[in-house]
């Protein structure tokens, strides 16, 4: 019998989401697309304020607010530099304040892809901001020993990904993968403490859709994508 041949399909950004207002992060820098220069008015500010929601962690903030002033600069309102004929804008020497953000400090090291972010507006304070995904930032091969943590986690053999779940008890949960024998020898988490059940369980099927957007497949030992929760 003849074999099938199997064929997955690549997609292609849209002009319309390419046009959306983004910013990419880079290294010490945020960079500001021409449309998003264009949308936010930003050359009619010379600063901006880097701010997360109040109560929220550096370590645990998915949300990053951008907010345009034409205050004084200081240590905490950087200057906005635009592009020539207004092509872009980059607001520049702000390494250490992104450092700061556990989540921003992952995404500084994947594909350019991965760290332009498209802007958000919060109607309710007037204000602009991106989101982060939560990033799989801490690596642990000793998995006797994990915290009890809620969180989402890759399972990983020999640096592939096997399995990407979410759980209210890090510990229990991957002592129950052990059990049933999936094959990994490093776990990759995000402790997750602070985020209700439903927003653990959104972000699980986000980098669960990721994956296979990228490889055109789930991880071996996920059988079914994930659900968003509204």
């Amino acid at each position: 019998m003849t074999e099938v041949t199997k064929l997955r399909r690549l997609r292609r950004m849209s002009h319309f989401m390419m046009d959306k207002p983004s910013v990419t992060l880079r290294k010490g820098c945020l960079y500001f697309s021409s449309s998003a220069v264009e949308e936010l008015n930003i050359g009619d500010y010379k600063n901006c304020y880097i701010s997360i929601k109040d109560g929220v962690s550096a370590e645990e903030a998915t949300e990053v607010y951008i907010e345009f002033n034409n205050e004084p600069p200081s240590d905490e309102n950087a200057p906005i530099k635009m592009g020539a004929r207004g092509i872009g804008g980059v607001v520049s020497s702000v390494g250490t304040v992104l450092n700061q953000l556990t989540h921003v400090k992952e995404l500084l090291n994947k594909r350019k892809n991965e760290r332009r972010l498209f802007l958000q507006k919060d109607n309710s304070i007037n204000a602009w901001f991106f989101q982060i995904a939560p990033q799989f930032g801490t690596k642990s091969k000793n998995i006797i020993d994990l915290p009890d943590h809620s969180a989402i986690y890759q399972l990983c053999f020999r640096g592939t990904v096997n399995r990407i779940g979410e759980t209210n008890n890090l510990q229990r949960r991957i002592a129950e993968h052990k059990r049933d024998e999936i094959p990994f020898d490093e776990v990759r988490y995000c402790k997750m403490d602070n985020f209700s059940d439903d927003e653990r369980k959104n972000w699980e099927t986000y980098h669960i859709e990721r994956f296979v957007r990228d490889n055109g497949g789930l991880p071996p030992y996920n059988f079914q994508n994930g659900r968003h929760i509204n």
